[in-house]
């Protein structure tokens, strides 16, 4: 079994691996705790791309764990800083929520209806047709494609529910083109970004998550340390039947911090 002793950075996984069904996971706090008693970092990384900073800062604070904007990452609006990085701020057509459209505001891009430089893909639950059809219609013109996540589904109370990559991918059949830029989880920019802003090697940073294909796929393309919880999707068996390797697996955050003492 690796050792954690090396790492300075967590990077953990949010829904499934530090709470479910809006309930903190058996040895959350502690896990906090110890980091904070042993001074190494701890942050959050969603694929989500539907919220916020501010919509997730009151969902923690509402589960009585407050943090801080620097403590989150979101695929959504970690896309909308990398664009920022790479291009400079753009003219963008969105297919996104009202906040995620204020997010891109903040990095300096123009939200426009006609002539965008790029068209990004989010998690919009204001979807309409008339966003797939301008999007389609723009991407066939020749702007840069974007997609913030390459989830297919989002689990709901209900059932799967379509995401990002299922909205993408109608634009894709309708214009006949896959995404040039897809971010978040599994491919490792998001993570490269994080360790860059904590200034951190990958060996110093452990990434923790309960899916196989997304949070450890990320992890062992960063180079990262990776750890699997069993408190979300993946289960024993899922991981004895996967080439996905972790290098440590817990219960929960609660045995991951029995690993860290140990």
């Amino acid at each position: 079994m690796k050792s954690l002793k090396k790492v300075k950075l967590f990077v953990l996984d949010i829904d499934g691996t530090f709470y479910v069904s809006k309930k903190l996971v058996e040895g959350a706090q502690r896990f906090s705790n110890l980091l904070k008693k042993h001074n190494k970092k701890l942050v959050f990384l969603t694929n989500n791309s539907n919220k916020s900073k501010k919509e997730y800062l009151e969902e923690f604070d509402s589960l009585g764990y407050p943090i801080t904007e620097n403590e989150i990452y979101t695929a959504g609006i970690a896309t909308a800083e990398y664009l920022k990085n790479e291009f400079g701020a753009k003219k963008i057509y969105l297919v996104g929520t009202p906040s995620i459209i204020e997010e891109y505001k903040r990095f300096g891009h123009e939200i426009v209806e006609e002539s965008p430089q790029i068209v990004v893909v989010t998690f919009d639950k204001t979807l309409t047709y008339e966003k797939l059809a301008k999007a389609s219609i723009f991407v066939s013109k020749g702007a840069l494609f974007v997609a913030t996540n390459p989830d297919l589904n989002c689990p709901s109370e209900d059932g799967p529910i379509p995401d990002t990559a299922a909205i993408a991918s109608s634009i894709s059949k309708a214009c006949n083109k896959e995404p040039d830029i897809v971010f978040g989880k599994p491919e490792p920019k998001i993570l490269e970004m994080i360790m860059d802003s904590f200034k951190v090697f990958p060996y110093e940073t452990c990434m923790v998550g309960d899916r196989l294909y997304t949070d450890i796929l990320i992890g062992i393309r960063a180079k990262t340390l990776t750890a699997l919880v069993l408190t979300g999707e993946a289960k024993l068996e899922d991981l004895n039947n996967s080439p996905i390797k972790p290098d440590l697996v817990a219960k929960h955050l609660g045995e991951l911090s029995d690993f860290l003492e140990n």
